[in-house]
Parts: structure tokens; C-alpha cells; sequence
């Protein structure tokens, strides 16, 4: 079966699914390991991580994020293989539920007052996920 989907979007998704696991596997380690959080450009990432609203249901967001990361890779190396559209629904359906990110950044911005360059990069790995996502719907519709 011949992909719907181009293959540059895939290994785009790839490669974003790569910095984001990393981004959050560095955030998950310094917050097991206690270390602070090196900082640059902004001042506020050990703020915004030790904030309670860094936390869903009892598991830090830098676990859920690995999590997240981990998936959207898996199902988008397994849809590449396969060209199942039932994994790419899926793949679909995981990039739609990654919206807490975005909302740590705006609570970081009003509740909290901080801003951690970690925490943005991971929202904007995780926004350009949702767009290439939308992409993605639209060729598997076709």
C-alpha cells in the first residue's frame, strides 16, 4: 500500500519526537536527581519544575513527556513501516491529547511567573507536532 503521507512529514515527526524525548529526559533526570536546572535565556526553570503545576496526577510532566515522545516516535516509525491507518489514527490521536504542555506555559506566564526555556521548547516541539498532525489528517482524509 502506498503511503498517504509524505515521507518528509514522517521523519519530520521523527526528528521532533527525538528533541522532545530528550528535552523531557533531561528535565525528568535533574528533577530524580534534585540538581537544579541550568537556565539560560530565562531564569525560572527550577520555579516553573518545582511548581504543582508541573505535576499530573502524581507523575511529573517531564515523565509524561518522555512518554508522549516515546509514542509519537514508535507509532510513527510503525506507521512508516506498515501503512496501517488504524496506527496512524492513532499516531493522530496522541499528537491531539499533548495540549498540557502549552498550558504549563501559559500558567507559567500568569500563575506562576517564571518561564523555563525547557518548558518552552517542549511546547514548541509539541505545537509544530499538533500542526504536522492536522497535516497528517488532512493526506490520511484524502
Amino acid at each position: 500500500m502506498q503511503s498517504r503521507i509524505p515521507n518528509w512529514i514522517l521523519w519530520t515527526v521523527i526528528a521532533l519526537a527525538l528533541v522532545g524525548f530528550t528535552d523531557s529526559a533531561f528535565l525528568l533526570a535533574k528533577r530524580i536527581s534534585g540538581a537544579p536546572i541550568p537556565c539560560f535565556i530565562t531564569s525560572g526553570c527550577d520555579t516553573v519544575s518545582k511548581s504543582p503545576y508541573s505535576v499530573l496526577f502524581g507523575v511529573p510532566l517531564s515523565a509524561w513527556g518522555v512518554i508522549f515522545y516515546l509514542g509519537i516516535g514508535f507509532l510513527t516509525l510503525l506507521y512508516m513501516d506498515t501503512k496501517n491507518l488504524l496506527v496512524g489514527n492513532s499516531l493522530l490521536l496522541q499528537q491531539h491529547l499533548d495540549s498540557y504542555p502549552r498550558i504549563l506555559h501559559l500558567h507559567s506566564k500568569f500563575k506562576i511567573g517564571a518561564f523555563c526555556i525547557y518548558c518552552i521548547l517542549s511546547a514548541i516541539v509539541s505545537t509544530a507536532l499538533f500542526v504536522l498532525g492536522i497535516t497528517i489528517y488532512r493526506k490520511i482524509k484524502e
